[in-house]
């Protein structure tokens, strides 16, 4: 009896470690996702066109392809996007086209993914600007 109580708190604290490194390394990207820096773009000064971004933080890769036509975000494509749970977070696009912006707010729990597409949309604007 002794010994399963004693595997039952060796197995607890195994888990607890497991789930406080989990959220320590969680937080820790969702700062650095916050912190990318984009570059301020005039969508007006976009040329007419199709662009390729790519961004990545941690484990959250995204490939993108923007179209812009007359300073308007026209579609956003995304090419691939490895995000582990961030899946919800490929809704953000059409927001973006819709508002004509990259600069929108994140995706509730898909922070990082969602900052990731942001960052890879922005970065597809940057060849297009004149």
């Amino acid at each position: 009896m002794k010994k399963v109580i004693r595997l039952a708190v060796i197995f607890l604290c195994i888990v607890f470690i497991g789930v406080v490194g989990f959220k320590t390394w969680s937080a820790k990207l969702v700062k650095e996702a916050r912190e990318l820096e984009d570059v301020f773009i005039d969508l007006s000064k976009v040329e007419d066109g199709t662009y390729e971004g790519h961004s990545e933080l941690g484990p959250v890769i995204v490939d993108v392809k923007v179209t812009v036509k007359k300073g308007r975000i026209t579609e956003i494509e995304i090419v691939n996007h490895q995000n582990g749970l961030g899946q919800s977070a490929n809704v953000i696009v059409d927001e973006m086209v819709d508002k004509n912006t990259y600069d929108v707010d994140a995706v509730s729990g898909a922070t990082v993914s969602s900052e990731i597409i942001m960052n890879a949309v922005n970065n597809a604007l940057q060849k297009g600007s004149k």
